[in-house]
């Protein structure tokens, strides 16, 4: 995990969540990569959304990859 761009202060494994989930992978298909119940994927995108003030994962995928600078906003 590059701390510097962890402006919401996830740990290191919310920040490998969310790595997978912007990739589109399902809470199962997290959970069995992670070694990990899908249950607590679950709880671990609770704790997620609440530190980045967000609703859902689309909301959560966006803040992530512009955080990590996978994505530029461009105004048009």
């Amino acid at each position: 995990m590059d701390t510097h761009t962890n402006s919401y202060d996830l740990s290191e494994r919310e920040f490998q969540i969310m790595e997978l989930v912007s990739i589109g992978k399902f809470n199962k298909e997290i959970a069995d990569k992670l070694n990990i119940k899908p249950d607590t994927i679950a709880k671990h995108l609770q704790h997620i959304f609440y530190k980045m003030g967000v609703q859902n994962r689309t909301e959560a995928t966006l803040k992530f990859l512009e955080m990590t600078g996978r994505l530029i906003l461009i105004a048009v």
